[in-house]
């Protein structure tokens, strides 16, 4: 991944606030993106956001996620909500057909139509260092 993406940084979640205070001298994220959607993930991702920040929450959850509205007073958060935003796919799959954008390392596991049910569990489970499956014809 480092080759693709050399200036992210990628660490664990106890770790986050502590990188990101030392990245940002401790003002926080002008931008925070939450893909993650475990149990602690939205919480750390509001606490991540400097004040007047936008916090896109792209992550599903499994239980609904609660506003601590006292906690968050004066961050004055922009949030970004929702899942995948279908009004450019066309451009997108055209400037990845063309090479222009290279998904190849995302995908990180491949299965036949015939074992999709496998590639659900696997998934769910987000085992095995999964990001993205790819099902093909048998």
């Amino acid at each position: 991944m480092r080759q693709h993406y050399p200036n992210v940084e990628v660490v664990e979640p106890v770790e986050c606030r502590k990188i990101l205070d030392t990245l940002t001298d401790g003002r926080g994220a002008d931008r925070v993106i939450e893909v993650a959607g475990g149990e602690d993930t939205f919480e750390l991702a509001w606490r991540c956001a400097r004040p007047n920040a936008i916090v896109t929450i792209v992550a599903l959850y499994e239980k609904e996620q609660i506003l601590p509205l006292p906690w968050m007073y004066g961050k004055n958060l922009t949030f970004k909500t929702g899942g995948v935003d279908a009004c450019d796919c066309d451009k997108i799959i055209k400037l990845i057909s063309e090479g222009k954008i290279d998904t190849t390392h995302l995908i990180t596991h491949h299965y036949p139509l015939s074992r999709i049910q496998e590639a659900y569990d696997l998934f769910a489970k987000r085992a095995d260092g999964v990001i993205k499956t790819a099902i093909y014809p048998d």
